[in-house]
């Protein structure tokens, strides 16, 4: 009887704590003086959400970027191969799992939808049968207090959605660990990337009355194929990833088009990128897209960034704010100028040389051959390649004034040429 009594209390204290600590630091230590062992809070991406005190001294299995404690991916790995993360997920209650170290896991759950998960290390003492019922007691109080602190990100209820959003929100500077991550959840990091956002306002801050949110996700991700999705700042958005050179094709293109229609959405979509490293200006290039159109009362369905690249430099010139997000000039200048440049130094050819010299003459053949010493034959030679090259026509006035904005940006910046060069390659 008196241990009932005992557990009740303590089960009375974890809940209390919520009011006498309303903190996640707080009631880790009610927690482990409990349980007598090092506590770790996880989302769902392996981010160390907070950890306990005796946890604090224990750093053999963290890896920390950007400022955030991450569980090491070689830990993360043998927890997918011993089906631990099926059994966290797929379970209501906390659980031994015996591997090299004996631990308890239990999944904290918001409205059904597990967010993250408690890890204990057995340490300091032995568990008992009492230590799982604290530890759900401990995941429903933290439930609460996630909710609380707004740290409850996963709209959608997809649990990829923990990635997307620490890559919007956080700046990366490690890209190998990034893309070792990203596997995790099954997408393949190919050669291009595009940013498609879709406006959408929840009508309900509750997860279980936005279920069509949800299968509104899983249908798009249906037409794009390799991407992962959040919901993020009212926003629909998704990272599509493959190997073709606009990333969406014209057939791909016309699905999401008959789609967005259906549905009365609309998109905006950023241009294409290589590097992750600059995914939070790509990000708002697709959000530019949106807004400029708005403004501009232009009724697209789907809104390309690459035209209004110009009404967003005027935008920007005109704001009397300071709080608009400023892109990172470079990430304006147009693909096929570093599609150019990655060929050059592959072939060591001149087509960038040529081409900026070639807009710099007017456009006029003669003059352009004169400057970089080269017969007629040989610059209609490389004309032609880089036509060929870039799937464009150089006649084309739309095509020459991206082309040109993005020499006169390259020209702007008061970066070396080399700089600006490496960061283009990059």
């Amino acid at each position: 009887m008196q241990k009932k009594n005992d557990l009740y209390k303590k089960k009375y204290e974890l809940y209390n704590s919520l009011f006498t600590e309303n903190s996640m630091d707080g009631i880790l230590n009610i927690g482990e003086n409990f349980l007598g062992n090092p506590i770790f809070i996880l989302d769902t991406s392996y981010r160390i959400m907070a950890r306990s005190s005796l946890a604090k001294l224990d750093n053999s299995s963290i890896e920390t970027h950007n400022g955030e404690s991450y569980l090491l991916l070689d830990i993360v790995q043998l927890m997918q191969k011993n089906k631990c993360i099926d059994n966290i997920y797929n379970s209501d209650n906390a659980f031994f799992h015996n591997s090299d170290e004996i631990l308890i896991f239990c999944s904290i759950r918001i409205n059904n939808i597990t967010v993250g998960y408690i890890s204990v290390l057995q340490s300091k003492r032995k568990f008992n049968a009492e230590d799982l019922e604290l530890t759900n007691v401990l995941s429903k109080v933290f439930s609460i207090q996630l909710q609380k602190e707004n740290l409850f990100i996963s709209n959608s209820g997809l649990d990829e959605e923990y990635y997307l959003t620490d890559l919007l929100i956080n700046r990366i500077d490690n890209i190998e660990y990034m893309t070792e991550r990203l596997q995790y959840v099954n997408f393949n990091l190919s050669e291009n990337l595009i940013i498609l956002s879709i406006p959408f306002k929840q009508k309900y801050k509750d997860y279980r009355h936005n279920f069509g949110l949800k299968e509104l996700i899983k249908k798009i991700k249906t037409i794009l194929g390799n991407c992962i999705s959040t919901y993020y700042k009212d926003t629909i958005t998704f990272l599509i990833s493959n190997g073709h050179k606009e990333v969406i094709t014209d057939s791909l293109k016309e699905t999401i088009l008959e789609f967005l229609k259906l549905n009365n959405l609309r998109c905006g979509i950023s241009m294409v990128f290589q590097n992750l490293l600059h995914i939070q200006d790509f990000f708002y290039q697709s959000i530019y897209a949106l807004d400029l159109s708005l403004c501009m009362k232009i009724d697209n369905t789907i809104n390309y960034f690459e035209d209004y690249i110009e009404y967003y430099l005027f935008n920007m010139s005109m704001s009397t704010t300071n709080d608009l997000y400023k892109i990172n000039l470079l990430t304006l200048v147009h693909p096929y100028i570093k599609k150019l440049i990655k060929f050059d130094d592959q072939n060591k050819t001149e087509l960038f040389k040529t081409l900026k010299i070639y807009l710099e003459n007017n456009r006029n053949a003669n003059d352009t051959s004169i400057k970089l010493n080269i017969h007629r034959s040989t610059f209609f030679y490389r004309y032609n390649k880089i036509q060929d090259l870039l799937h464009i026509s150089l006649g084309n006035n739309n095509n020459l004034f991206k082309l040109e904005l993005s020499f006169k940006i390259l020209d702007y910046n008061a970066l070396t040429e080399i700089q600006i060069i490496d960061f283009l390659r990059v």
